[in-house]
C-alpha cells in the first residue's frame, strides 16, 4: 500500500537516506531497505533486477516490490503519493470483469456481418491472437514495458492473461499506477486543453501545470478529491481567461469581412458616416456582431461563476472534513451531535 504524502525537496546522500538500494550481481537481484519509523518497522524487499522476471512475481509480491521502488524514488524528487483507492483493493477481480466484457464484445463483432462473419474458431484465434508460451509472453512483456503505457490495449492484456494471469494482473497494476501518477501530477487534466495536435506544445502544458502548482502550493491538497477540485479551479480559471480575451477581441477589434453581403452593408455604413453629425460617436453594430460580443461576455461570466463556485466547494469540503490532532491527551471527551459522550483516557503506558 502506498504511503501518505511523501516529500523530498533535495537529494540525500547515502548516509542520510531512509531507503537504501543495493545490488546483488551474483544472483541478478536487487534489494531495497527501508529504515524503521515511529509506526512502521524496518523492511527489506529483494526482487529480480530484470523487468520481465519482476512481472512474473505473484501479484501480492509485485505490489510490495512496486511500493518499495516508489519509496526509493520518492527520496530523489518531490512527489505526492496517496493511499490506495478501493479500486486497487478489488483491481484484480475488476481486470477479469473488464477482459470478459472486452472478449464478449470482440467475439460478437467478429461473428457479425460487419466483422466478417467469422466462425467460432476463427474468431477465438483472432481475439486471443496467439496462444503464447512463456517465452513469447516474456517477449511481449518486454515489448510493452518499453512503449508508452497508454498504448497498451485490452487485447494485449488478454493475450498475456491466457498464458499467465499473474503477469497480466501485474501489468494491469503498473498501468493503473501510471494512470494515477498522470492524474496526481496534473497531466491528465492538462490534456483537456490540448484537443488538437498543434496545441500539444510545451508552453500550453507548462501554462496549465504552472497554474495548478501555484494553487496546490496555496491550498496544499490532501488526497485525490482535493486534487480534482484544484484541477477544476485551474480549468475554470483558464476558461475564464480565454473568454475574457475573446470578449475584448470581439468588442474592440475589427472582424474579418469574408461575406460579400457584409462588405456591401459596410460600404453603405461608410457612405452614411460621411454625413453624420459630430455628436454621433459610434456605429450601431450588426446583429451578428452584437450576438458574438454578447456570447463571449456571457461565457466569461459563466466561467467566472464556475471558478468561484469551485473554490467555494473546496472550502466547504475542508470545513466538512476537519482534521483533529491531539498530542499527549490525559482524557478526551468525544460525542456526536445529540449522541452519547465517550470518555477516552490514557492508561499511563
Amino acid at each position: 500500500m502506498k504511503t501518505n504524502l511523501v516529500k523530498s525537496n533535495k537529494k540525500k546522500n547515502s548516509d542520510e537516506r531512509k531507503v537504501i538500494f543495493e545490488e546483488f550481481p551474483e544472483t541478478g537481484e536487487v534489494e531495497i531497505q527501508t529504515s524503521a519509523t515511529e509506526n512502521i518497522p524496518a523492511k527489506k524487499v529483494r526482487f529480480p533486477e530484470d523487468v520481465a522476471e519482476r512481472y512474473k512475481l505473484q501479484p501480492e509480491e509485485f505490489v510490495e516490490v512496486q511500493d518499495a521502488i516508489e519509496a526509493y524514488q520518492a527520496e530523489d524528487r518531490e512527489i505526492l503519493i496517496y493511499a490506495n483507492s478501493i479500486e486497487s483493493k478489488i483491481g484484480y477481480d475488476s481486470l477479469i470483469r473488464v477482459l470478459g466484457n472486452y472478449f464478449g464484445k470482440q467475439m460478437a463483432y467478429l461473428r457479425s456481418v460487419e466483422g466478417g462473419s467469422l466462425s467460432l474458431e476463427a474468431a477465438l484465434a483472432c481475439v486471443y491472437k496467439n496462444n503464447f508460451d512463456e517465452a513469447q509472453a516474456t517477449n511481449l512483456i518486454n515489448e510493452m514495458v518499453s512503449i508508452p503505457t497508454d498504448t497498451i490495449g485490452f487485447s494485449d492484456l488478454l493475450a498475456v492473461h491466457r498464458n499467465s494471469p499473474a503477469m497480466a494482473e501485474n501489468l494491469w497494476e503498473a498501468i493503473k499506477r501510471e494512470a494515477q501518477c498522470e492524474f496526481e501530477s496534473g497531466h491528465r487534466a492538462a490534456n483537456a486543453f490540448e484537443p488538437a495536435d498543434y496545441m500539444k506544445d510545451a508552453w500550453n502544458r507548462a501554462g496549465y501545470l504552472g497554474l495548478r502548482e501555484s494553487f496546490c502550493a496555496e491550498w496544499e491538497p490532501k488526497g485525490g478529491i482535493e486534487l480534482s477540485m484544484i484541477d477544476t479551479i485551474a480549468q475554470a480559471f483558464l476558461q475564464l481567461q480565454f473568454w475574457t480575451k475573446e470578449s475584448v477581441l470581439r468588442s474592440q477589434t475589427k472582424p474579418r469581412e469574408e461575406d460579400h453581403e457584409v462588405e456591401i452593408i459596410k460600404k453603405l455604413y461608410n457612405e452614411r458616416n460621411k454625413h453624420r453629425r459630430k455628436d454621433e460617436l459610434w456605429d450601431i453594430p450588426l446583429v451578428s456582431q452584437q450576438s458574438a460580443v454578447e456570447h463571449a461576455a456571457q461565457m466569461a461570466d459563466r466561467w467566472q461563476r464556475m471558478y468561484f463556485r469551485a473554490i467555494k466547494n473546496l472550502r466547504d469540503w475542508r470545513r466538512l472534513t476537519p482534521q483533529v490532532t491531539i498530542n499527549n491527551p490525559s482524557q478526551v471527551n468525544i460525542a456526536n451531535d445529540g449522541g452519547q459522550q465517550v470518555n477516552v483516557a490514557s492508561n499511563g503506558k
